[in-house]
């Protein structure tokens, strides 16, 4: 039998690994961990490796960079050509029928449909009622409302036929409602109509706050203050008003003529002239009807009464009063040189 040998280790290895434990422990000295001692000073990144990955020149390039490549190079894609042509010719087709009205046509003819089939289920037009309407005439009423005996009530636009209604001469509000299932309702609030003011050679019936109501008919209205000049109708109520505090006066007055928007004059069912001063009108007219109770001043043969100044007024004769009064006074005078003689 052959002996068997035990191999033995090289010592070079056996002296290292004891080396390396004994480093090992001086590293580790009194339990606590050392550095190692390196030959990079603080503050110093180390060198980097002279090889180097990922450099950006090497990678290849993304879809989206080889895609506007393509297309600077003038390789287009297919699906590119297809899909622009579709979208074009799409655009093309929805503009054509656009301009063409084929869009709203079709929306009409849907609308009508609905509104058809609406009115079968039972809500149609069947009743037009109009409450508050004096002066305004049912067919202005009705073509304002452009409502339609069997039309759809939905149909009815609400908004529209108040515009319509407001645009009428005699109305001041409206209010129109639809009452299901076939019922329209309208309440209207009419204007008052105040005085007849005549401007220029151009006559309108008023309200109170001297708004023109309409021009047809006024003869119709003679009954009312009739008002003449710029600024008569926006100062007629409140001047026939202070006119009104004396009755008697009031019923002989047949015109009230504003002067420059400044005062007034009174012209009266004789033909007599009033003057009346800008200031103190009240004061003007108490005195003019003291003096026509006592003198009876305004039946008398004379065409105006100065009344401007305060402290006194002057009366203007008409054309035979002043030869009546020439006669007497040329008569006197005869007289007087005849007795002189």
């Amino acid at each position: 039998m052959r002996p068997v040998t035990q191999k033995r280790k090289p010592a070079g290895k056996v002296a290292s690994r004891s080396g390396t434990q004994k480093g090992r422990a001086a590293a580790t000295r009194g339990g606590q961990p050392t550095r190692r001692a390196t030959s990079v000073a603080p503050g110093n990144r180390r060198a980097k490796s002279a090889k180097q990955f990922g450099k950006r020149g090497t990678r290849p390039p993304s879809r989206i960079v080889a895609f506007f490549e393509n297309i600077r190079d003038g390789r287009l894609p297919g699906k590119l050509i297809f899909f622009s042509s579709v979208a074009f010719m799409s655009a093309a087709i929805v503009y054509g029928l656009a301009v063409g009205g084929h869009f709203a046509a079709a929306g009409a003819f849907v609308v009508a449909k609905v509104d058809g089939a609406v009115a079968q289920a039972g809500f149609e037009v069947s009743e037009v009622t109009v409450e508050g309407r004096d002066r305004t005439t049912r067919q202005d009423v009705l073509r304002a409302l452009r409502v339609e005996r069997g039309q759809s009530i939905f149909d009815v636009d609400l908004v529209a036929a108040r515009d319509e209604l407001m645009r009428l001469d005699w109305i001041s509000d409206a209010t129109v409602t639809r009452i299901l299932p076939g019922r329209v309702h309208v309440e209207i609030v009419e204007r008052k109509p105040y005085a007849v003011w005549q401007r220029g050679g151009a006559l309108s019936v008023i309200d109170a706050d001297g708004n023109p109501i309409t021009e047809d008919g006024v003869d119709a209205y003679g009954h009312l203050p009739f008002v003449v000049g710029h600024g008569a109708a926006r100062k007629a109520a409140a001047f026939t008003t202070m006119v009104a505090q004396w009755p008697e006066l009031q019923a002989r007055v047949r015109a009230y003529v504003r002067v420059g928007d400044r005062r007034w004059n009174l012209r009266l069912e004789n033909g007599v002239d009033v003057l009346l001063p800008e200031t103190d009108v009240d004061v003007a007219l108490s005195e003019l009807v003291t003096l026509d109770q006592s003198h009876r001043l305004l039946a008398r043969d004379i065409e105006a009464i100065d009344m401007r100044l305060g402290d006194r007024f002057s009366v203007r004769l008409s054309p035979d009063a002043a030869a009546r009064r020439n006669a007497v006074v040329e008569d006197w005078e005869n007289r007087a040189r005849g007795d002189d003689t």
